[in-house]
């Protein structure tokens, strides 16, 4: 998924996704951004005020999630 379709994408969803076997999710309370990752229950407390800030700042597997969106496994595309 590019960036541009990641963020359009945000404006109407709240996402789960999948990468590398793990299993992720965004919620967007009040203008900010929060998530939470199967491998890593400290995420529940990050917060990002801006989706280019969760993009750069959200870390997974190593990697910021800028850095892997085109290899993420959205709910939505999923067959079945």
């Amino acid at each position: 998924m590019t960036v541009d379709a990641f963020k359009e994408m945000m404006v109407y969803n709240e996402p789960d996704f999948e990468y590398n076997g793990q299993g992720y999710s965004i919620c967007c309370p009040n203008g900010k951004y929060y998530v939470t990752a199967s491998d890593s229950p400290g995420d529940i407390d990050l917060e990002f005020d801006s989706l280019d800030d969760l993009l750069d700042r959200w870390v997974i597997q190593g990697r910021p999630l800028r850095a892997i969106l085109p290899e993420v496994v959205f709910g939505e595309n999923e067959d079945g």
